[in-house]
């Protein structure tokens, strides 16, 4: 399994729990800010300086989509990463 270099922090001022319809995680990665919007029904957009990047539909929950823009911007970060050196 590969090691994560995006530590996620979430955004504390949405609401949480069984009834909340969009959790909001932010990262800084270098120069990047990224963002990621996810719905219990299983859809998730990644956002990085403010410009939409992914955008995923049809996952089971909003977990499962987070995971797949996750995924999504760590490649991204890795590639930006290996082009710097």
């Amino acid at each position: 399994m590969t090691k994560k270099s995006i530590n996620w922090t979430p955004d504390t001022t949405f609401p949480t729990g069984k009834g909340a319809t969009e959790q909001r995680f932010t990262a800084t990665v270098g120069d990047d800010e990224l963002e990621i919007d996810t719905h219990p029904w299983g859809e998730a957009d990644l956002k990085i300086n403010d410009k939409q990047v992914a955008h995923v539909d049809g996952d089971l929950s909003g977990g499962d989509a987070f995971r797949d823009v996750e995924a999504v911007a760590e490649k991204i970060e890795a590639d930006k990463k290996s082009d710097r050196e």
